[in-house]
């Protein structure tokens, strides 16, 4: 079994995203990947996908499940591969397993955030042979729930993308800030943002949903709200002194794609201080951290104001990620090693 190339029907958006490095890494492994987008079965991009994704149920939501199963009777795959499913019906994922199919789902959100579309997930969660959660307190609960197995994985970065000084080309002046976070806003986020805006810190926000703060006239002048391309994505964080690291706090996040993408463009990390982070990087000497507002006020001043101490820090941090299996083909390197041993077992038995 050692060495064998599987033949693979990954289920997920893996034209973008950290979906598509995590295909991108199975293909460079050498296995044969074909792809199912869900997403190009539901009408359109705007209302109507919006409310078909939350309520996982609609005509795209049909005619992906039919497609997924003429799909699978068709040809003769190892896996399926599951990149955090929306919309296959538990009644789907059933007919796949009784199929003799080996069923892997790969995730980054929290199984048990009421706000994430995963009803259709969470009743499967037994016909399913290894979840993948990069969420470590999901582990266990997925045992708990009946999965058969639960391995813990880790976010990554794309060294195709995360480049040391970002895609070129850089240079575009709103690209440009001492300071700059990308993501969605997130409540316990305004209480150290804020301060740093009406302290007159050039701050520049990316992202969806700070439209949604109850603070968000005072983000009109840093907060484009708006989403950003993966070209762009590491080209800002590229061109701001210090790029932000928030959590989730919903999603019960310990550590993000953040952490590992701002090191690998060579820019300076301020992150929430968890365990996780801690064990990734060395406090003060390759990332720094922070809990509360005003140690990351006084972090942040500190380093806008310490330019060398501010190189080193950022460099320790870039040679940190590159050299310690970081990126997402190590990523699914390491998470193949795991599943493959589940995958003998299983194949021994059928």
């Amino acid at each position: 079994m050692k060495g064998r190339k599987l033949r693979i029907l990954y289920v997920g958006p893996a034209h973008t995203g950290t979906c598509r490095s995590r295909k991108d890494a199975l293909v460079k492994l050498g296995h044969a990947v074909q792809v199912l987008n869900p997403d190009n079965f539901m009408r359109d991009s705007g209302l109507l996908y919006r409310v078909e994704t939350k309520l996982q149920f609609g005509p795209g939501t049909i005619l992906f499940n039919k497609r997924l199963l003429d799909i699978a009777v068709k040809n003769t795959f190892d896996w399926i591969w599951i990149d955090k499913n929306v919309f296959a019906f538990p009644g789907t994922i059933r007919k796949l397993a009784d199929r003799g199919l080996f069923l892997v789902h790969h995730m980054t959100d929290d199984l048990l955030n009421p706000d994430q579309p995963l009803r259709h997930y969470r009743k499967a969660i037994p016909l399913i042979h290894v979840h993948l959660t990069s969420n470590i307190y999901n582990v266990q609960e997925l045992i708990n729930l009946g999965a058969p197995h639960a391995v813990q994985t880790h976010l990554g970065f794309d060294p195709e993308l995360c480049r040391p000084g970002g895609q070129a080309p850089v240079q575009r002046e709103e690209f440009r800030s001492d300071v700059v976070f990308i993501g969605h806003w997130r409540k316990h986020i305004d209480d150290f943002v804020l301060p740093a805006i009406k302290a007159g810190i050039d701050v520049k926000i990316w992202g969806d949903g700070w439209k949604k703060s109850p603070n968000k006239l005072f983000y009109v002048k840093n907060a484009l709200f708006r989403s950003v391309s993966d070209k762009d994505y590491a080209s800002i964080l590229a061109s701001a002194k210090i790029a932000l690291c928030f959590l989730s706090h919903a999603n019960r996040n310990t550590s993000t794609g953040r952490s590992f993408e701002i090191p690998a463009v060579g820019t300076f990390m301020l992150a929430e201080r968890t365990e996780e982070h801690l064990s990734f990087y060395k406090e003060g000497e390759e990332a720094e951290f922070f809990s509360k507002p005003n140690e990351f006020m006084t972090k942040l001043n500190l380093y806008l104001k310490n330019h060398e101490e501010r190189q080193q820090i950022a460099l320790a941090g870039h040679r940190r990620a590159m050299t310690s299996g970081y990126t997402y083909f190590d990523r699914v390197s390491s998470d193949m090693k795991s599943v493959l041993p589940i995958f003998e077992k299983y194949c021994a038995q059928y």
